[in-house]
């Protein structure tokens, strides 16, 4: 069984998923995962949207930049922890507001954190996701590090799920993915959605894509 295989095993079809029931679900296996590391790294903002209608979470594509080891990569909004950060949650609300212009301070509620994790290209980094939930659609402001935003329906999410190939030093990296924006959705952030969904459940109808044969390969040009 390969990678793609095994989240499609638990990707079963599930029901709509709400704001308050997340939170809820979370609130309860949060005594599981026990405190996000106050020595991490780093931290990202899960942010899902959808008080009314379909639950959506936020999506960045980030710029091209020869400094930036996750350049054109879509990602959560997050970074490194800087010295003012007294903890990661300051992290992720500071690089938030500084890369989609948007405050988690006072718009937004604070469900909890999500399994800590290490990128792979960082294995020694320690990064947090945190989770937060907001009612209306907000006005967002790019800054220099994003190149797009986007709000992706939850539901359809698993239904897009694949096998991609991604361009990875000198060779390529057959990878479990999701597809945004026609653009994959892997490591680190595919990883943090799959933690979600495994701690509050499956959204949506069952992947049904054929996985077999050449994968889908990431355009470079």
């Amino acid at each position: 069984m390969d990678g793609t295989q095994e989240y499609l095993s638990s990707a079963n079809s599930g029901p709509v998923l709400r704001l308050k029931e997340i939170g809820e679900r979370l609130a309860r296996v949060s005594r599981v995962i026990g405190p996000a590391p106050g020595s991490a790294a780093g931290a990202v903002s899960v942010v899902l949207q959808g008080s009314r209608g379909p639950l959506r979470v936020l999506v960045i594509e980030r710029a091209e930049r020869e400094d930036d080891p996750w350049s054109g990569q879509l990602a959560f909004p997050g970074g490194r922890r800087k010295r003012e950060d007294r903890t990661p949650l300051d992290t992720a609300r500071r690089e938030t507001k500084e890369e989609v212009g948007l405050s988690l301070t006072r718009n937004a509620r604070l469900f909890g954190s999500l399994p800590a994790r290490a990128p792979a290209n960082r294995v020694d980094w320690v990064v947090v996701p945190y989770l937060f939930a907001i009612g209306r659609t907000p006005r967002l402001s790019a800054g220099d590090e994003v190149a797009r935003t986007f709000w992706v329906n939850i539901e359809e999410l698993p239904t897009t799920l694949h096998r991609a190939v991604i361009p990875f030093g000198t060779e390529d990296l057959e990878t479990p993915a999701f597809e945004v924006g026609g653009k994959p959705l892997w490591g680190f952030s595919f990883r943090v959605l799959c933690d979600l969904f495994d701690l509050v459940g499956w959204p949506g109808p069952s992947p049904t894509k054929e996985l077999t044969g050449t994968p889908p390969r990431l355009r470079t040009d």
